[in-house]
């Protein structure tokens, strides 16, 4: 009997453990899936004076989160020089290189929104642009963290080092769920006001048709009695 009692909370207890173990592994692959960004595409001629090449400018956007760690590497694979101008999603320059064959460049968002790098080449015929590639690699959060270095450097061992990069992932994962968590509320808070909005515009659209209804009737009225009709 007493066995029997404590059953059900044992396996409701071990159901638990089974799909916290669950969701953190799956938390865990769709950080490692969302850390890191690489492409490789071509530059691009937008028919700009050679006076002005930044006007041919092939740019990228990643969307972050506010107070994101971010490492972006470029190179040019025909090694060509590039030139790089880095915007924050207000439009702002923050960081710029010109006249380089590859790159790196970190740095911690400070808003939420699309960070934009744009490439351009000087010196170039115009023809020739789309010839030239750019290889970019964006990496952000435990991504931009080199463990095995880290490891190195504290001495600890390798479960030590996978440990703390557990933590440093589950941390992160964290910080997407809050994100996540705060852009389906400003959807949630769009759909509701659009929801209003539309219910409104219907109510005095039905008004207006009822309004105009009862004038034609009353025009009529007064039309045929004017005729004497009525």
């Amino acid at each position: 009997r007493h066995g029997t009692r404590h059953a059900p909370r044992h396996q409701s207890a071990t159901m638990r453990v089974e799909m916290t173990r669950f969701l953190a592994l799956a938390a865990i692959a769709l950080a490692l899936l969302g850390v890191a960004s690489a492409m490789e595409f071509d530059l691009v001629d937008r028919g700009a004076p050679k006076d002005h090449p930044e006007e041919n400018m092939k740019c990228v956007l990643e969307e972050l989160a506010p107070s994101t760690l971010v490492m972006f590497t470029y190179e040019s694979p025909d090694g060509s020089h590039l030139n790089l101008k880095l915007y924050d999603p207000a439009g702002v320059e923050i960081f710029s290189n010109a006249d380089s064959v590859d790159g790196a460049h970190g740095f911690t968002t400070t808003m939420e929104g699309d960070y934009k790098a744009c490439f351009y080449k000087t010196g170039v015929d115009a023809k020739d642009l789309k010839n030239h590639k750019v290889r970019l690699d964006w990496k952000t959060g435990v991504a931009v963290a080199d463990w095995e270095k880290i490891a190195k450097a504290d001495k600890v061992d390798t479960i030590s080092s996978t440990l703390r990069s557990l933590e440093a992932e589950m941390r992160e994962i964290h910080n997407g769920m809050l994100f996540l968590r705060q852009k389906e509320a400003e959807l949630r808070d769009l759909n509701e006001s659009t929801n209003t909005r539309v219910a409104t515009l219907s109510f005095v659209s039905l008004a207006v048709c009822i309004g105009m209804c009862v004038w034609q009737i009353l025009y009529l009225k007064q039309f045929f009695q004017r005729k004497k009709l009525l």
